[in-house]
């Protein structure tokens, strides 16, 4: 058998912390058998401002495009920096690699100028399949790239799908 004192609470009302009405109130529920808790109204921590970072999404992972003069784009994907792998293409370039360079290859063709400067990020994606995937994606919609054979190609129902 459980017995209720008096002086125990039948309930308990959390109410912010009002310093000049605090008594009175905290008065007055005893009376109905309440106990009254009082939180701050504000504390430190919500006086503070949480701002992330601001991080360009060039130190990131992701999906990027760089552009040639001529409108073609050529879609790559980093598993670091997007910023570090979009100007490893310039070596290539200046040193005239072409086994390791579609834009060389490009722009040895051509004489056309890749607008390095100009690149973008179209993701930011840190999961490498997706990052695959999304590559695939951004080769399939920009018909005219550099991209050669290379990669993951997607099936049928999804090229349909983006062509829709």
């Amino acid at each position: 058998m459980v017995k209720i004192f008096i002086d125990d609470p039948v309930s308990i009302v959390k109410l912010p912390f009002i310093h000049v009405t605090i008594d009175k109130i905290a008065h007055k529920l005893k009376k109905h058998k309440a106990l009254a808790t009082f939180n701050p109204i504000s504390t430190i921590k919500s006086s503070l401002k949480f701002v992330n970072d601001l991080v360009n999404p060039k130190d990131m992972k992701g999906v990027y495009s760089i552009p040639c003069s001529c409108g073609i784009l050529y879609i790559g994907e980093a598993g670091r920096s997007t910023h570090l792998h979009i100007y490893e293409h310039a070596p290539d370039i200046r040193h005239k690699r072409s086994h390791s360079s579609t834009i060389f290859e490009h722009v040895e063709k051509t004489m056309h100028h890749v607008c390095i400067e100009d690149s973008q990020v179209i993701a930011r994606i840190d999961h490498f399949h997706h990052r695959k995937l999304r590559e695939a994606i951004e080769i399939e919609k920009h018909v005219r790239n550099l991209n050669g054979d290379y990669g993951w190609k997607l099936s049928r129902s999804w090229v349909l799908a983006l062509s829709s």
